[in-house]
C-alpha cells in the first residue's frame, strides 16, 4: 500500500495512518486518512494568508505488483484557443467546442478520477467511479489557467496538465505561479520535459537533464513529488524508458492509441488524441457511446 505525503501535513498523515496493508478495504482507509488530513490542513490555513499546502500521495508500485488492467481512456488535448493561434491547427480546439465536449461528458455520466485513483485501481484493486476517463493537457500553454481550468471547475472535473518546465518564463506558457495555481485547484501536474525535445535523439547527459532534471525543477515549483510524465511527440525507446524510470517517474504516457492501462506497462500508457475537428457525438463514440 502506498503512503500519503504532504510536506506540510506529513505529521498528520503519519499519526492517522492505519497499520498493515490490505486490498480494496486498505485503499479506502488510506483515502479517508488523506481526506481528513487535508481537511485539517486547509482549516488551519484558512486563518492565514498562506494558501493551503497540497497533500499528494506517494505513487510507488509495490514489489511484485500484481498484473492488473483497468479500462480508463485518457484523452489528450493541447491548446484550447480561438484561431489563429500558435501551434499545429489540429492541436488547437476552439473554447466553445471544448466546453461543449466537457458538458457532453458530464451529461453522459463520465467521471474524471485523478492519477492517484488510477494508481490505486491498478496496484491496490481500488474501485473507480462509474465510466472513468482521464483528461490530459500537454505543453503548458497559458490556456491551461485562462480557459481550461474554469471549464473543468464548472463541471467538477479533474485533469492532468503536462507542463514543459523550461518554458515557464516564455510568453504564452504557464508561469511557476500558474503551475501552482493548477496544483492548488486540485489538478494533477505532470512533467513534459524541460524543452520538449525528441528524447530518443539525445545524449545520455541531455536525456538525464530533460527527465530527472526537469522533474527536479517541477518538484521545486510545486513543493511535492511528481510521478507522472508524458513523452514529447510520443517518442520513446528502451533507453528513454530506462531514463524515465531512473528519474523516479512511475506512470508515463505515450501518444499510442488505446483505452486500457496496465501494471504490465506503466511507463508506456496509451492515450486518445482529441483534435480540432472532433465533435461531441464523435467523442462519445470514441469512448464507446453514451
Amino acid at each position: 500500500m502506498r503512503r500519503s505525503l504532504g510536506w506540510a501535513a506529513a505529521a498528520l498523515l503519519l499519526a492517522a495512518a492505519p497499520a498493515g496493508c490490505g486490498g480494496g478495504g486498505g485503499s479506502a482507509r488510506s483515502t479517508t486518512v488523506r481526506a481528513l488530513a487535508t481537511a485539517k490542513v486547509r482549516k488551519a490555513a484558512a486563518t492565514t494568508s498562506t494558501p493551503a499546502p497540497r497533500t499528494v500521495p506517494v505513487l510507488e508500485p509495490p514489489p511484485n505488483a500484481p498484473r492488473r488492467s483497468v479500462r480508463v481512456p485518457v484523452l489528450t488535448y493541447h491548446r484550447v484557443h480561438t484561431m489563429p493561434a500558435v501551434g499545429q491547427p489540429d492541436l488547437i480546439v476552439d473554447p466553445t467546442v471544448f466546453s461543449a465536449e466537457l458538458k457532453a461528458l458530464h451529461d453522459a455520466g463520465y467521471h474524471t478520477p485523478d492519477q492517484a485513483q488510477l494508481f490505486d485501481a491498478l496496484y491496490e484493486g481500488a474501485r473507480l467511479p462509474p465510466k472513468p476517463i482521464i483528461i490530459s493537457v500537454d505543453d503548458g500553454y497559458v490556456d491551461d489557467v485562462r480557459t481550461i481550468l474554469p471549464d473543468l471547475e464548472r463541471w467538477h472535473m479533474v485533469a492532468t496538465f503536462f507542463v514543459i518546465t523550461g518554458r515557464t518564463q516564455e510568453p504564452g506558457f504557464v508561469t511557476a505561479d500558474q503551475i501552482r495555481e493548477l496544483d492548488r485547484a486540485g489538478m494533477d501536474v505532470g512533467d513534459h520535459t524541460a524543452h520538449h525535445l525528441d528524447l530518443p535523439e539525445l545524449t545520455p547527459s541531455e536525456l538525464k537533464s530533460q527527465t530527472a532534471g526537469s522533474r527536479h525543477a517541477l518538484q521545486s515549483i510545486l513543493g511535492h513529488p511528481v510521478y507522472y510524465f508524458a513523452y514529447p511527440f510520443g517518442a520513446f525507446n528502451e533507453t528513454v524508458i530506462q531514463a524515465i524510470h531512473a528519474a523516479g517517474f512511475t506512470m508515463a504516457y505515450t501518444t499510442q492509441g488505446g483505452t486500457t492501462e496496465t501494471t504490465s506497462a506503466p511507463l508506456t500508457m496509451p492515450r486518445l488524441h482529441i483534435g480540432r475537428d472532433e465533435t461531441r457525438s464523435g467523442l462519445l463514440e470514441l469512448l464507446g457511446g453514451a
